[in-house]
């Protein structure tokens, strides 16, 4: 599978020089974790929950702060056609939990780490069913034909 099959295609975005204030906002209006940071077509850095705790711990005044004061960068990224199980290594090797995907310089979608654990653990599930349903024909085409075996025991 790849990650232009489970990226998230309308990522929400911000500008460096927005409060952080407004990208908070933001992310409470569209219910996300965390804003791409986007200036002039090019991902700038990335910018999450946490990141804008850091304004308020700081003791910053989150509608002076600006979010190029707390993005995270320089930001990993991956292509569509990125296989899901080298970017969960990739996620896993740099401690990250969100991958924007860009094509040709351009931003197209991003994968959390959950969403790739999401569908990792429903394909185990999947291979676990399909297992048992193969290990239980295989038992049930065991005892019929030990059924329909003629027995080797010698005549009387």
């Amino acid at each position: 599978m790849k990650l232009k099959d489970i990226m998230v295609r309308e990522v929400v975005t911000v500008s460096p020089e927005e409060s952080t204030a407004s990208a908070a906002r933001r992310m409470r209006e569209k219910s996300v974790g965390c804003l791409v940071v986007i200036l002039d077509k090019a991902i700038k850095g990335i910018v999450t929950d946490r990141d804008l705790l850091a304004c308020l711990g700081e003791s910053h005044d989150p509608r002076d702060c600006k979010i190029s004061t707390h993005m995270s960068r320089p930001v990993i990224v991956e292509r569509p056609e990125e296989e899901l199980l080298r970017a969960a290594e990739i996620m896993a090797e740099r401690r990250i939990k969100r991958l924007p995907v860009v094509e040709r310089g351009e931003l197209v979608g991003l994968v959390s780490f959950s969403d790739i654990s999401r569908i990792m653990a429903e394909q185990a599930q999947a291979y676990g069913s399909m297992w048992a349903s193969v290990t239980r024909l295989i038992r049930a085409e065991n005892l019929r034909h030990r059924s329909t075996k003629p027995s080797s025991a010698p005549a009387p």
